[in-house]
């Protein structure tokens, strides 16, 4: 196999590579990096539970890590209702959520905690595991709330720092770079292997 063959694979290798960086770059500030924004803005409160109830229908979810085996499975949807104290000290209630990264869903897709494993009763003893541990109505415990959007209460917050949200964009970033340069290096060296050929040919 000549050098130029060998450039030519390793260029299209760099071509993937810079492709995956780029794929998961997109999956991080959609699953990691947005919430750990929205995370840094978190205010610490104290949560009351008012009340704690399944909904009457499970949702579906696909399972995390099989989704191109169409794995689905689905949970029951907890609801837990508390009081805290919001911003300007007013008395507010809202849904508790396990942790940021479980936010943005409204009406039945609003559920307290989302596990999704591939066995639903596992799904179902993590649910009840989770009403057990800070789902008692009079419960008290310190939770978070945003104070753009107070509709939701967080139970914990997931790498709410600047060093994740860093390590998140930098290194898919940082393979997509090395990736371009390293592939343009080695189309410049086929190029130059090419006229190299060709006027050796013409003497």
């Amino acid at each position: 196999m000549s050098c130029s063959k060998c450039y030519c694979m390793a260029a299209s290798m760099m071509v993937v590579l810079r492709f995956g960086a780029f794929v998961l770059l997109v999956i991080f500030i959609i699953n990691d990096v947005k919430p750990a924004i929205r995370g840094l803005y978190m205010r610490r409160t104290t949560c009351t539970v008012l009340t704690s109830s399944f909904s009457s229908d499970t949702v579906s979810c696909e399972c995390p890590g099989e989704m191109r085996r169409g794995c689905r499975s689905s949970f029951p949807c907890l609801k837990i209702n508390v009081t805290f104290v919001g911003r300007h000290r007013q008395n507010l209630t809202g849904v508790l959520v396990d942790n940021q990264k479980n936010m943005g869903y409204r009406g039945d897709q609003l559920c307290s905690t989302r596990p999704c494993n591939k066995y639903r009763y596992h799904n179902v003893n993590r649910v009840e595991d989770f009403q057990r541990s800070v789902g008692q109505t009079g419960q008290t415990f310190s939770c978070y709330f945003d104070p753009g959007d107070q509709t939701e209460v967080f139970r914990q917050v997931l790498d709410a720092n600047v060093w994740a949200i860093f390590h998140y964009l930098f290194w898919p970033s940082f393979a997509m770079v090395f990736s371009c340069g390293c592939g343009c290096f080695l189309l410049g060296k086929v190029n130059f292997e090419e006229i190299q050929t060709m006027d050796q040919r013409f003497r």
